[in-house]
């Protein structure tokens, strides 16, 4: 994934074929899981928590239901054309940071899949489902670094 072309509010990312279909096969699997069920506090009961809490689980579901169709919407035509040594995406400045929404939700929600390790290096690549979590994480960090730092990387 390599920048192209960035002016004024447009980005132009020049995919090889291998990294568009995998792009695209996360955005339209996502989002990967189950969401995350944050306490409102982790410490003593307060008055109104119970409410704060099914307010904030709302919040955060409604979010999840939006970042799902804008990530539909990142596959429609208008983003990617075809090139002779892939395919060019184009987005926004909204668009990007809905694209770097998703890649770190995905991150994220990979990374509370694996028991929120402190240590990745620790994680068992053996069982199945720990190795396609892990998997499915470097996946996003690799777009994400491409996306924040296209510069600094090769």
């Amino acid at each position: 994934m390599k920048l192209i072309e960035h002016f004024s509010d447009c980005w132009s990312y020049l995919l090889n074929p291998n990294e568009a279909d995998l792009l695209r096969s996360l955005l339209k699997r996502f989002p990967f899981g189950r969401a995350a069920k944050p306490r409102i506090s982790q410490t003593a009961h307060a008055p109104g928590d119970d409410e704060r809490q099914k307010l904030l689980e709302e919040s955060l579901s409604e979010h999840r239901r939006d970042l799902k169709r804008l990530a539909r919407g990142l596959l429609g035509e208008g983003q990617w054309q075809a090139s002779p040594k892939g395919s060019l995406l184009t987005l926004t400045s909204e668009s990007r940071e809905i694209l770097l929404q998703i890649l770190n939700d995905i991150r994220i929600g990979c990374w509370r899949a694996l028991g929120e390790p402190d240590d990745l290096a620790e994680v068992a690549q053996t069982e199945p489902t720990a190795a396609g979590q892990r998997t499915l994480m470097d996946l996003a960090g690799y777009f994400e670094m491409h996306l924040l730092d296209p510069d600094g990387v090769d």
